[in-house]
């Protein structure tokens, strides 16, 4: 099989195994046999980014490479890989050991730095890892185009070889500095929204995942008069076990009962809101209670709010959708923009949100899933600012004639789907190097200036339902203030409750939460995952997409409706199909692979008024793919197929993973998967029971052998 891109929505990322206990010849071996990343592969692929770097003149020699991480490489051999690949590629490693992705973004920019490794998997479990990467200058993840390039130097690379390469690049540790940096950008009231005169008598729950944020977020959170409690802040209890955003997702409210008795009995941050929220239950008789909740994720970048609810009794969850609105809102209020700003969200997004930006006074645009692309889109509206600008006060032929290149080739990377951050860098670059040869720095810093302010700019925010928020932020870099986009779960945290206070209308407490939780009138949404799968299946040359397709379309026949196949141009693989009334988008059904974990997911998007078509849309559909996609030669398959056989009899009430092949298997993460996201099993008075749809998948199994 030809490999164009080994990495997923967001660089690399999987489970981890040390080299010596993989039974493959090298790293990409065990990548591509095993599906595992080893600490020799972290070496490799720094060592060849950095010569991508160099062999395209985006790097010189000896140029800086900053690196952090979260904490979840408690040996510390896969940091050790990657730094080493840095200085074996002749470039100059700054360590800034475990910070939070957005900190190690902003020092990157901060310094200069050619790039920025972050070695994290983000939201998945403690067994696996992952790296991703911030292109220097511009801020930019890398996009396909640049992974296919990357994916090619691994592939090519000889790692034998690269063992006995000396390293010749330097060293140095820059914690402290990576560290007072962030610090200071949160506490500058132009990133963070927060005025701490409304803060009184509100209490915070903050779940730090037990990752990057651990040992950092008590030297960020410190407001007078408001109570914060700090929880999961001990890596060493698991990155993201019983913590973090990840076991949240798709959900709007979690009961109590729940919390208490049911799938959220081990949350320790949900039983304290839930307690917290109940004890001050009369407390606030002029104000509605307020008991909030920060949760990020392992890494740092996203994050949902949670609220205490006590005419429900319940914690409500906000997630990227009602925050991004929210935020929005407050930005419409505190600016005055010349035409409607964008508001961007990706195609996992309420359909209802798109709606209510728009009558909110936004524009409003759709992209793939993943922050990176809503970085591109706010790396294209930074251009544009600072490009105006500089038209403005530049009348020279040979520079308009260097724009029009820039924006010609921008526009053709878009209309072929040949997206290239390194190539998009150094097209805005190449434009103000020439204002550098001409003497004309302080030109560039002004522009640089100039679209700091918000009204200058075009894009007001940028989110994904999963708790990317990015707005915009400022830094100083030399003798320039520069303008920041990155999704930080800290910075949308604050503004999200800053947000919220700030907004609140003058009505009674019930209807407080009722506006709380639907700022706008919410739309349907079903997610559906489907773990363990063969993701050739969906690929655009598939047999099983194509019958997929046909029944997706010979299931959306609603009467009075058109439905429309789309191909999205940034993520093209995605099986797409919208649905129209009166020529106005009222549900959207979508099936793409994900590009973080393995698995596939079903997503349903659409009209409240559609809840029972959706409904019997998502059973049909998401019953298809759990039998047709799964991989039958994957190890975690095999297991799930294993622990369903033991309790399909009734007179087991334990699982079995029978056989030395299982040895491997990661039985809390696969209970996990099995239980929390796919609903194949579910626990029953504290005993494992199979589900309806475990069975049906069991059956279908058993008939097919």
């Amino acid at each position: 099989m030809v490999f164009n891109r080994i990495q997923g929505t967001d660089g690399i990322r999987g489970p981890v195994c040390l080299a010596e206990k993989s039974s493959s010849t090298g790293p990409i071996e065990a990548l591509l046999n095993e599906g595992i990343l080893t600490d020799e592969l972290f070496e490799l692929y720094t060592y060849s980014f950095c010569k991508e770097l160099l062999d395209t003149c985006f790097a010189a020699k000896n140029d800086m490479a900053v690196i952090g991480w979260d904490p979840r490489d408690s040996s510390g051999r896969f940091n050790q890989a990657a730094v080493n690949g840095i200085r074996k590629a002749g470039m100059s490693a700054a360590v800034v050991d475990i910070l939070p992705t957005p900190a190690i973004s902003l020092y990157q920019l901060k310094v200069g730095a050619a790039c920025g490794f972050v070695l994290t998997a983000s939201h998945n479990r403690a067994d696996q890892n992952g790296i991703k990467i911030f292109l220097g200058h511009s801020n930019l993840k890398l996009l396909p185009e640049d992974d296919k390039r990357l994916t090619q130097r691994c592939l090519s690379l000889n790692y034998e070889e690269l063992r006995s390469i000396p390293l010749t690049g330097g060293i140095s540790n820059e914690h402290q500095q990576a560290r007072k940096l962030f610090i200071d950008f949160i506490a500058d009231q132009a990133n963070n929204w927060l005025q701490k005169d409304v803060l009184n008598e509100v209490t915070v729950i903050v779940d730090a995942a037990n990752g990057a944020f651990s040992h950092l977020v008590r030297d960020i959170l410190n407001y007078e008069g408001c109570r914060i409690e700090f929880i999961n802040c001990e890596p060493s209890r698991g990155i993201n076990s019983c913590s973090g955003v990840a076991d949240l997702e798709g959900l709007s409210e979690i009961n109590a009962d729940e919390i208490v008795n049911g799938a959220f009995a081990e949350y320790e941050a949900l039983r304290r809101i839930l307690s917290i929220g109940r004890a001050q239950n009369t407390a606030h008789q002029n104000r509605p209670g307020m008991v909030f909740g920060f949760v990020f994720d392992g890494d740092g970048d996203r994050c949902f709010l949670l609220s205490y609810d006590h005419h429900m009794d319940q914690v409500n969850v906000l997630g990227g959708d009602v925050q991004a609105f929210l935020q929005a809102k407050l930005l419409k209020q505190k600016n005055n923009w010349n035409k409607p700003p964008l508001y961007l969200n990706t195609v996992e997004s309420d359909i209802e949100a798109e709606r209510a930006a728009r009558s909110a006074g936004f524009e409003t645009k759709q992209c793939a899933v993943g922050d990176k692309w809503i970085l591109w889109e706010s790396f294209l509206s930074q251009w544009k600012c600072r490009k105006q600008y500089y038209l403005e006060k530049v009348d020279d032929p040979e520079f308009q004639a260097l724009t029009i290149q820039a924006d010609t080739k921008l526009e053709q990377m878009q209309n072929s789907s040949s997206f290239d951050a390194i190539s998009a860098t150094n097209s805005v670059l190449s434009v103000e190097k020439w204002l550098l040869e001409k003497k004309r720095n302080e030109l560039v810093n002004l522009a640089y200036s100039h679209a700091c302010e918000i009204s200058n700019n075009c894009f007001a925010i940028g989110s994904e339902e999963s708790g990317h928020l990015i707005t915009l932020g400022k830094i100083k870099s030399g003798e320039m203030i520069r303008p920041v986009f990155i999704g930080n779960g800290i910075k949308c945290a604050l503004n999200s409750m800053a947000a919220i206070l700030q907004l609140i209308p003058d009505i009674k407490q019930q209807q407080y939460f009722q506006w709380l939780s639907n700022p706008f009138p919410s739309g349907y949404q079903k997610s559906l995952q489907v773990y363990y799968v063969d993701k050739s299946l969906l690929y655009e040359e598939s047999v099983m997409r194509k019958r997929l397709q046909d029944l997706l379309l010979e299931n959306l026949n609603w009467p009075g409706m058109e439905k429309k196949i789309e191909q999205n141009q940034q993520e093209p693989q995605m099986l797409m199909i919208r649905v129209f009334q009166h020529s106005l988008p009222v549900a959207m059904v979508y099936v793409r692979n994900s590009g973080t974990e393995d698995k596939l997911a079903l997503y349903l998007r659409g009209s409240i008024k559609l809840t029972d078509q959706l409904d019997s849309l998502a059973k049909k559909i998401y019953g298809y793919l759990m039998i047709s996609f799964k991989n039958k030669n994957s190890l975690m398959a095999r297991a799930e197929q294993s622990v369903l056989h033991s309790l399909s009899h009734k007179t087991r009430q334990t699982i079995e993973l029978k056989g030395p092949e299982f040895e491997k298997v990661p039985i809390d993460r696969l209970l996990h998967e099995m239980s929390s996201r796919q609903k194949l099993i579910k626990k029953v008075k504290g005993m494992w029971r199979i589900t309806d749809l475990g069975r049906t998948l069991i059956n279908h199994s058993e008939h097919s052998e």
